[in-house]
């Protein structure tokens, strides 16, 4: 069996590709800065504690590795996030560097937001990277896809994938996700805009496949559906058996009040109505896949099954609503 390195096991695309890899008979070392604790990891996965931005420590967590999938980022909404910044550039080009010393492959999971969105038209893999003038996230995952790309100059054998909004159990607080579960309690108002959203085991599965068949120095967009944010939170309402939701607040009413946010926000530890997080469903893009879909066999499956088994998972009652066909 070989084995893979999987860093920022413990997050919420981590939690869903563990056993998926396990399932692949590949020998899988977790590393995160800390034990998932009572969410253990799969059976027969090794969990290493540290951090990628150890250099002596990654050298030893890639120790007798014949692979490894690079998870471990910081998605953060704000214009200021030192900490963000630093994991999501240093970490891929450490990361990269060390997989090229040692020959190994690299799955470097990136995101939709390293790419300009801005830019109309259909996102592709050839859309140029986010440039100056885009937040802070977007910018740091450009510098760590673009680290990553500088060692494939030199040798290294990566793949690059892409996942869009990433939705779907299991979840790990996932920002969008408790939208969805919010709706389905009740909850009736919401701003307009969107994204395209992608069943995070979907994504876990073409990582997977990329570790083995995707073609060196390429990059896949993984993207799923295209749908408003008030869509996906009245499906989650109209499958708990309530009516759908009837506002949604047009953009260009609260954006002007998203640096108030903001403030308000740092003080009580969350970010989601930022600049950024407006500013992502107002580019709403048009996301292809095509590469995906015929180069690794990427089939995303459809947002009311995402939906549903979110619902499911987090132990909310669908059963008084509208039927959704199995996969």
């Amino acid at each position: 069996m070989k084995r893979v390195l999987v860093t920022g096991a413990g997050g919420y695309l981590g939690s869903n590709l563990l056993p998926r890899l396990a399932a692949a008979d590949w020998k899988v070392r977790a590393l995160g800065p800390h034990h998932p604790g009572p969410a253990a990891p799969p059976f027969g996965v090794e969990w290493v504690t540290g951090s990628v931005l150890d250099e002596t420590f990654l050298a030893e967590a890639m120790e007798d590795c014949d692979a490894v999938v690079h998870l471990a980022a910081r998605i953060t909404l704000r214009r200021r996030d030192p900490v963000a910044w630093r994991l999501n550039t240093r970490g891929p080009a450490l990361v990269a560097a060390e997989a090229r010393r040692r020959r190994i492959r690299m799955v470097h999971c990136s995101s939709v937001h390293a790419l300009d969105c801005s830019i109309g038209g259909t996102i592709t893999e050839a859309t140029p990277l986010a440039g100056v003038e885009r937040p802070l996230y977007d910018r740091s995952k450009a510098v760590g896809q673009q680290a990553v790309l500088a060692e494939v100059a030199k040798g290294l054998d990566a793949v690059i994938c892409l996942p869009t909004g990433i939705i779907g159990p299991v979840d790990r607080g996932s920002r969008v996700n408790g939208l969805i579960r919010a709706a389905a309690r009740g909850r009736k108002v919401t701003v307009s805009g969107g994204f395209d959203w992608v069943d995070v085991r979907d994504v876990a599965a073409a990582i997977t496949v990329a570790l083995d068949w995707g073609r060196a120095g390429r990059s896949y967009l993984l993207s799923g559906a295209r749908a408003q944010i008030s869509t996906l939170m009245s499906l989650g309402a109209i499958l708990a058996g309530r009516p759908p939701l009837r506002l949604a607040f047009p953009l260009e009413w609260v954006r002007p009040l998203a640096p108030l946010g903001e403030v308000v926000g740092s003080r009580l530890g969350t970010d989601v109505f930022t600049p950024a997080a407006l500013g992502a469903l107002a580019d709403s893009p048009t996301v292809s896949n095509r590469r995906a879909r015929e180069e690794l066999g990427f089939l995303p499956r459809p947002l009311a099954m995402t939906v549903r088994d979110l619902l499911v998972s987090a132990e909310l009652d669908v059963s008084a609503g509208v039927g959704v066909g199995g996969r």
